[in-house]
């Protein structure tokens, strides 16, 4: 019986060390981005607070896999292997043209930035986005993920949550378990009047309205919105705004059938309120 207490004990370890090691791995990977396009031994060491040693080897295992390339004197960039799961991944949540065209066409109409946004865990992830035309407006790139805890999609995402999830949002926020009881007000006028709307409530001078997106249950699966400066967000073109989103919210589920999709239903099984536990 000892032996198998010991056994067993060693195992659960290397369980653990083998998911901590995935995870700075990918704490690794998450250090690259537009600006940052390469890596080094040093920076990396700096960043993610690991020794030299373990870093080196990390760097040389993400090489091993593709996911990384060497170009020699320590400097490593993004490997060919991330091109066939960009490829993958860009099949997955492709949208058919009328989608893009809806989106396009909201953001010209609107004259402010388009995005849709889906919810995974803590996170919004923004998967489509149609750029405003004005050259002075906000701009968020697709991949992005922002926090729950703030913003009008984040309101329509967090519509029917269970209120445990709900505390876990609001741990999240700077305020903390203060925040739970203006989200819960928030979340609450959102799912009554089937339209969000904040002010400042992440980013200084920028506002946002959204409306729910509908899987082909029913149920929200995606928060399409418009964001942009808060000067140009008054009351009144507010009013406007959700008339143009739910316009186009109808447009989208009408060529898809009543409910939105992908070609490999990505979203359609985000409806079933992933995360929520």
């Amino acid at each position: 019986m000892e032996n198998q207490q010991k056994i067993s004990s060693d195992k659960s370890g290397s369980d653990h060390s083998s998911v901590r090691s995935v995870m700075r791995a990918l704490d690794i990977l998450a250090l690259l981005n537009e600006e940052r396009t390469a890596l080094n031994i040093r920076d990396t060491s700096a960043e993610t607070g690991l020794p030299k040693t373990t870093v080196l080897r990390l760097l040389q295992t993400l090489e091993q896999a593709g996911l990384l390339w060497g170009l020699g004197g320590g400097q490593y960039v993004p490997g060919p292997a991330l091109l066939r799961w960009a490829r993958i991944a860009d099949e997955t949540w492709m949208f058919p043209p009328e989608f893009k065209d809806v989106l396009f066409e909201l953001s010209q109409t609107a004259r402010e930035t388009a995005n849709v946004y889906v919810r995974k865990g803590l996170k919004r992830i923004c998967i489509a986005q149609a750029a405003g035309p004005q050259s002075l407006r906000h701009v968020i790139k697709v991949g992005d993920e922002l926090p729950l805890w703030a913003g009008a999609a984040s309101k329509i995402l967090l519509v029917n949550v269970p209120k445990t999830f709900l505390e876990k949002v609001a741990i999240d926020s700077p305020k903390g378990m203060e925040h739970l009881t203006a989200l819960q007000q928030s979340i609450s006028e959102a799912g009554k009047n089937g339209w969000a709307v904040s002010h400042a409530e992440r980013d200084d001078g920028v506002s946002a309205v959204a409306v729910p997106l509908l899987g082909s249950d029913g149920r929200c699966i995606a928060a399409l919105s418009l964001s942009g400066p808060s000067s140009r967000f008054s009351e009144d073109r507010i009013a406007v705004f959700i008339e143009q989103l739910k316009k186009s919210a109808q447009k989208i589920s009408a060529f898809t059938n009543g409910g939105l999709r992908t070609r490999h239903v990505a979203l359609s099984n985000l409806s079933n309120n992933q995360g929520d536990k």
